[in-house]
This record gives C-alpha cells, sequence and structure tokens, in this order.
C-alpha cells in the first residue's frame, strides 16, 4: 500500500527540489495543502507515461483552408 505525504505550499516553496527527488526516490504521493486543505497532489510519473499524456496535451493541429 502507498503512503502519502501532506505538505503546505509554504514548505513546497521551499525544498522544491527535494521534494520532488524525493517523489522520484520514493514514489510516494504528495498532497500539498492551503490553509489547511488539501489542493495539488504531486506524484511520480514514469517516461512511458508522459510519453501518453503528451499526445493528450498537445494543440489541435490547424487544417489548411484553401
Amino acid at each position: 500500500q502507498k503512503t502519502m505525504k501532506f505538505i503546505t505550499v509554504s514548505e513546497l516553496r521551499l525544498r522544491a527540489t527535494q521534494i520532488v527527488k524525493e517523489v522520484e526516490r520514493t514514489k510516494e504521493e504528495v498532497v500539498v495543502t492551503k490553509n489547511g486543505k488539501p489542493k495539488v497532489m504531486i506524484r511520480f510519473i514514469d517516461d512511458t507515461a508522459f510519453e501518453f499524456k503528451k499526445g493528450l496535451l498537445q494543440e489541435p493541429q490547424k487544417e489548411d483552408k484553401k
């Protein structure tokens, strides 16, 4: 079972590089809270997941009008 870590926005601002390295190493999800409420989740993705998502994130090609 994966564990989930909670950090504040302020902690993320101060330790962003360390937090990313930790997520890469442990594969542990990190929830970022603001005013005590969860707002964002940081999670590890591998290269194959990124390649799949990258196609979804590209802007649609514009068709040439003749």
